[in-house]
């Protein structure tokens, strides 16, 4: 999933330009979060921060020129030293991004963001990857449930994502997130989706009973599945 347009989360590449500046690290009080993946393995998730520059250089250097272009949606060999400062010196208001990294080894395997809509404050775009070695273990579903609730936190309660329209990924990941989702516009080779995330108001516990029961993964009786159901009535069906 890729946010593309304006100078977002998908920008414009000068030919040449200066290095990077030694960055000094930001302060910062949010520790890791210790998160296991639906296949056993581990990841520690938090924001994203400058000194993290080297983490999403090499994050990127390990995604697959398929992985690279479903992201991008071009050919995309090199970040070029003004998107990594853009990818990772955000303001965690109007731009949040989250990233993941291997608990064994600290590399980084995943990152997920927002960048608001300066015209609707209440809209972003939204973008997710996954490095090729760790997709298929729920990591996106992860990341992107994760930056759905610090949306919420600042105001955000819409979301649009430009994507490949052979991304087949995306509605499956929106719908294991129990997201609303509709295209909105289809040409060029990209989709455009819509995205309202779950209601507000519901506990991370919740969130998971929901998705699972939208999924059919879970078997519960009549009156808890009409309770469900009530909350989140497109989701389900008898």
């Amino acid at each position: 999933m890729t946010a593309h347009s304006r100078r977002t989360a998908s920008t414009e590449v000068p030919v040449t330009e200066p290095g990077p500046a030694p960055v000094a690290p930001e302060h910062h009080e949010t520790e890791d979060a210790l998160v296991e993946l639906r296949d056993g393995s581990q990841v520690l998730i938090r924001p994203v921060y400058r000194e993290d520059a080297p983490l999403l250089e090499e994050g990127f250097s390990r995604l697959s020129a398929e992985s690279r272009r479903l992201r991008f949606l071009t050919d995309k060999t090199r970040l070029s030293p003004s998107e990594v400062r853009y990818f990772t010196q955000v303001d965690h208001h109007d731009h949040e991004a989250i990233g993941a990294r291997d608990a064994t080894d600290g590399r980084g395997v995943g990152i997920a963001r927002y960048i608001r809509d300066p015209q609707n404050p209440e809209v972003a775009e939204v973008a997710v990857a996954v490095v090729d070695q760790w997709q298929r273990r729920g990591l996106a579903t992860e990341l992107l449930s994760r930056l759905f609730v610090r949306a919420r936190e600042e105001g955000i309660r819409h979301f649009t994502a430009l994507v490949g329209e052979d991304n087949e990924a995306v509605p499956a990941l929106l719908d294991d997130l129990g997201a609303e989702f509709r295209i909105v516009d289809h040409g060029a080779g990209a989709v455009s989706y819509e995205i309202t995330p779950m209601p507000d108001g519901h506990g991370t516990e919740l969130q998971e009973l929901l998705r699972a029961f939208a999924r059919g993964d879970l078997r519960v009786p009549d009156v808890i599945r009409d309770v469900l159901a009530g909350i989140v009535p497109d989701r389900f069906h008898s």
